[in-house]
């Protein structure tokens, strides 16, 4: 069989690597798509020798994006998290990190005109979660993203140009609801450690957060150690799963992990302590406000997801919830900093009352390769 090629781009968005398609470019058969994904990152191969895959989650993602057909809006764009190991393709939910790369591909492909050395700034459409996002990058003289900076993303060697992404009004982004059950916390019961108080949130991404300390485990654990213990492993995907039927995302728990493997996340969380990041950093306690640990895909995220993240800070903010009782009692502002296991980074939240009005943060992006993939 002849192979076939699409145009595309290597983007790193934050502390992930995805790759970015135009619409167009790809079949109108959307039934394709995943056959076509699953090709060009190789997978299912833990290693994905025969594609384009990095072997992590973070590096096993895409992203398809078009003009946007909607008003006052500038690029739609939808999300694909691609199974390193199964056969698996899951369009449930939006990746924050490589959100920031969508304003780069976009100058880049030539959909978006910019002004040389003015600040870009535009309104982008998440498909999988019908969400808003406004963005904005800076632009060098030649009219191309501005990528040299001093903004630094822990988990990112060096620095870049910062990017600012706003989630306007995120609540209920795939179950339309800020608490999917009614609760801010409740209690999932599990034959191996009785029962654990869990919090289930859905701001720009639907979470369920767990007190480390139920789990029998510091929220300083480093991701080696999360995912060389099967035990907890086993567990935390068993509450991801029960939670995953609770939010109304599956109709059965049991079929969470082939049905949904990334949404909800799950994320372990403590209260502010001195640890080590895994290069080596020594963070201190009074460096940040909530210390926490996220799965990707049945595995430990090596730094953190910003979606996540967005949805800690938010829930750190609400009374009642888990993240908030582990939340330093120094904190004050609008602004959540987590604590991860490369650094730190800061969210900014809206707040107005029990309402989330905006998440935001700031990352960096870079466009590392032009080209053709072959399927």
């Amino acid at each position: 069989m002849v192979q076939k090629s699409i145009p595309a781009m290597v983007i790193r968005g934050g502390t992930s690597k995805g790759i970015y398609f135009k619409r167009s470019d790809l079949p109108a058969d959307e039934s394709t798509w995943d056959r076509i994904l699953l090709r060009v990152f190789g997978s299912p191969d833990s290693m994905q020798i025969d594609g384009i895959g990095g072997s992590h989650s973070t590096t096993s993602k895409a992203m398809i994006i078009s003009p946007s057909s909607k008003e006052n809006f500038d690029l739609d764009y939808r999300f694909a998290q691609i199974s390193v190991n199964k056969n698996t393709v899951d369009w449930g939910g939006n990746c924050g990190n490589l959100t920031f790369g969508v304003g780069v591909f976009g100058v880049e492909s030539g959909m978006i005109k910019t002004i040389p050395s003015q600040t870009t700034d535009l309104t982008l459409h998440n498909e999988n979660t019908n969400s808003t996002i406004e963005q904005s990058l800076y632009i060098t003289q030649d009219g191309s993203p501005q990528y040299e900076g001093d903004f630094t993303v822990y988990g990112v060697p060096g620095t870049g140009s910062p990017i600012r992404s706003r989630f306007v009004d995120p609540s209920g982004s795939v179950t339309n609801k800020l608490f999917p059950t009614g609760s801010a916390s409740e209690i999932i019961s599990v034959d191996s450690i009785g029962d654990v108080a869990v919090s289930i949130v859905d701001v720009t991404t639907p979470c369920v957060f767990i007190n480390a300390s139920d789990l029998g485990v510091s929220a300083a654990i480093t991701p080696a150690e999360v995912n060389g213990d099967s035990t907890l492993l086993s567990i935390l995907e068993l509450i991801r799963s029960i939670a995953c039927e609770r939010a109304g995302i599956v109709d059965d728990f049991q079929n969470a992990t082939s049905h949904s493997p990334g949404f909800p996340k799950v994320a372990i969380v403590g209260s502010p302590c001195d640890y080590t990041t895994i290069s080596g950093e020594k963070i201190a306690s009074n460096e940040y406000d909530i210390l926490a640990r996220i799965m990707s895909m049945q595995k430990a995220h090596p730094a953190y997801a910003v979606t996540g993240a967005m949805c800690m800070a938010s829930a750190a903010l609400l009374e009642g919830t888990i993240p908030n009782q582990a939340l330093s009692s120094t904190h004050s502002g609008d602004s959540v900093i987590l604590g991860h296991p490369k650094g730190t980074m800061r969210i900014g939240v809206g707040i107005d009352g029990s309402e989330i009005t905006h998440t935001e943060a700031d990352r960096t992006s870079r466009t590392i390769m032009k080209g053709n993939l072959f399927y």
